[in-house]
């Protein structure tokens, strides 16, 4: 899955140096049609984002009141529903879509109320490609300049091995 998930993503080409936001707007304009980006206080009970595919939009709302580095995340997961073409697996039924959202189109709210729904496989790819856009959105650029000399090149080398994660390298 990461394989896949990782040569799916590269085939977007986009630089290193990418933010979330111009993941979305990849996204957009490869689907034609726009991306919203919605900040809620969707509280600790609830999903921490959601995305709704709309006749003319997609929105992508996600919780307001967490970390930067959260939200990311979650906007990347949901863009990943939206980019993999994923449905929730729940069923909802109309009347009851009807009683929670009385004023929205049933099958809009079916498809909202579905967003708790996805399937483990779903819910696995969304969290894998999440993890390959910021991995790739927060990739170091290529050193530039003259070239190390072996004994600066050993201490860049212990100081990154330090200071990665685990601080073993890996």
């Amino acid at each position: 899955m990461l394989r896949h998930c990782e040569s799916r993503f590269a085939e977007w080409r986009l630089p290193p140096s990418s933010t979330i936001t111009t993941v979305a707007q990849e996204l957009s304009r490869r689907r034609g049609r726009p991306i919203h980006l919605i900040p809620l206080a969707l509280g600790a009970g609830q999903p921490s984002g959601l995305s709704l595919v709309l006749p003319t939009m997609d929105v992508v709302a996600y919780e307001a009141e967490t970390s930067r580095t959260h939200q990311e995340h979650i906007i990347a997961h949901e863009l990943t529903h939206i980019m993999c073409g994923h449905t929730g697996t729940a069923s909802i039924d109309e009347n009851v879509a009807r009683l929670v959202f009385p004023n929205l189109d049933p099958g809009l709210v079916r498809d909202m109320l579905n967003r708790a729904g996805y399937g483990d496989e779903y819910e696995l790819e969304a969290e894998i490609m999440a993890s390959v856009i910021l991995r790739r959105m927060n990739a170091r650029p290529e050193r530039t300049g003259p070239t190390p000399t072996a004994e600066v090149q050993e201490v860049l080398d212990r100081l990154e091995k330090t200071f990665s994660t685990g601080g073993d390298g890996s």
